[in-house]
């Protein structure tokens, strides 16, 4: 055999010592996790059931389908307000206003007139920005009403040129071909892309232009700001209000199907998206097969969980706990699910509420590893949480983007979900392009969740 030449031997030697020096000190940090081929990781395992993780989720949006009910509610508060004019001006475009009446009990796919339809059809299109907000109004639907109101006035401008029109958009944001061609006046309406784009102008115009009409005692007209009348109207409709549809992955984001009963998952608070949704959230459980027995930090609650629980007496029980953000934190130390409630006194915004739970939980146990992912169906309020996150610079953590919270071992994640049909696909790709939010899918939701082994 012929000898290795000294030159290939020396350069083989460097390569194998670079190549050592590499390994020994070479570390990857993948998907949130440091390995060290020096030595082997000290990884830490944990079962879900007992981690110290918590999501929080939104009702409306991210759990529940709730844009047509929203948008058959708008137009029926619209008409509870009192604009005189509305009435005429639905009858004018040949429309049913007995279609709006929340006292009858109608199924939303089938007992609304064909005439009304395209209306609901808009709305919805437009949840995008009547859905979106953080303020307590935007969270109750004043916005939606508002623009319910526009819409059914601008038909009239439109002549009646877009009845029955075609086409993917026109079939269904226009009155069909039988419907009357309603006003004289020669224009057309504002489309979905334009309201869509100025809406944050429109909605100013909008209080101006439609005030609430008061007759006095002495007989007198007198015009005011609509949106303290369109507040009552609202409050007083949820207890009427149709029941949204559970999205497909609420069952598996509640519950934990691993064992042969299924239980309740006790690493989720619910987020309401105000006080007067209350009745139809519980009523919403209660429907999904359990009998409630309900521990709430507000009075008038009794009667109201009296009634959720006739014929579910058989039903396996759900601890509900229905709390305020102040107190979600010592609510979280029993095995209940928690529903937490904006403050109506103190008009609390949905990231004050968040950014007060986020608060808590990191200062009482700062040693404690834990990581928050809140989902949120309004980028609005992901936006307006980022102040909380004290500027820490992003990581990825499972593919998704985290900050640390400072002086402490406390990851927050803050998720945009993608199912959700109130979100427009311009705030899908904000919250993409920001290194701060993150948009989620269903499975990634499910997965982080419900995973039996997390690894810190």
């Amino acid at each position: 055999m012929a000898p290795i030449p000294r030159a290939i031997v020396i350069v083989t030697l460097i390569l194998l010592s670079s190549f050592n020096v590499c390994v020994g000190f070479m570390t990857q940090k993948q998907e949130g996790r440091t390995y060290s081929s020096s030595k082997p990781m000290a990884t830490k395992v944990r079962q879900s059931k007992d981690s110290e993780d918590v999501f929080l989720l939104s009702i409306d949006g991210t759990l529940a389908s709730s844009t047509r009910q929203r948008s058959y509610m708008a137009v029926s508060v619209a008409l509870k307000v009192w604009w005189p004019s509305l009435q005429f001006t639905i009858h004018e475009l040949g429309m049913s206003s007995e279609s709006f009446d929340y006292a009858n009990d109608k199924d939303l796919n089938d007992d609304i007139d064909e005439s009304c339809e395209w209306l609901i059809q808009k709305l919805s299109a437009l949840a995008s920005i009547t859905q979106q907000g953080n303020t307590p109004d935007a969270m109750l639907g004043c916005d939606a009403v508002m623009l319910s109101r526009l819409l059914i006035e601008e038909q009239l401008l439109d002549k009646g040129r877009s009845n029955g029109r075609g086409g993917k958009y026109g079939s269904k944001f226009h009155p069909s071909g039988d419907i009357s061609p309603g006003s004289k006046v020669g224009s057309r309406p504002l489309t979905v892309g334009e309201l869509y784009t100025n809406w944050g102008e429109v909605k100013d115009i909008l209080r101006m232009r439609y005030p609430y009409i008061e007759e006095g005692i002495d007989g007198k007209i007198r015009k005011k700001d609509p949106l303290p009348e369109i507040r009552n109207q609202l409050e007083a409709y949820q207890i009427g209000m149709n029941l949204p549809p559970w999205q497909s992955l609420a069952y598996d984001v509640l519950f934990d199907y691993s064992e042969s009963n299924a239980q309740l998952r006790q690493n989720t608070m619910l987020l309401l998206g105000h006080e007067a949704h209350l009745p139809i959230a519980l009523q919403h459980l209660a429907m999904l097969g359990y009998y409630l027995n309900v521990e709430s930090d507000f009075e008038d609650i009794t009667d109201m969980t009296r009634s959720l629980c006739e014929g579910h007496c058989n039903d396996p029980i759900m601890n509900v706990a229905v709390t305020t953000s102040d107190k979600a934190k010592e609510r979280s130390q029993a095995r209940q699910l928690l529903v937490i409630v904006p403050d109506k006194q103190s008009d609390e915004t949905h990231s004050d509420m968040i950014g007060r739970i986020v608060t808590d939980i990191h200062k009482e146990d700062a040693d404690v590893t834990r990581n928050i992912f809140v989902t949120h169906s309004s980028i609005e309020v992901l936006k307006a949480l980022k102040p909380y996150l004290a500027d820490d610079t992003p990581r990825l953590f499972q593919g998704l983007s985290k900050c640390t919270l400072p002086n402490s071992s406390t990851s927050v994640t803050l998720a945009l979900p993608s199912w959700t049909d109130n979100v427009h696909p311009t705030q899908q790709n904000e919250a993409e392009m920001d290194p701060w939010l993150n948009l989620i899918s269903e499975q990634q939701l499910v997965e982080l969740i419900s995973a039996k082994i997390l690894v810190a």
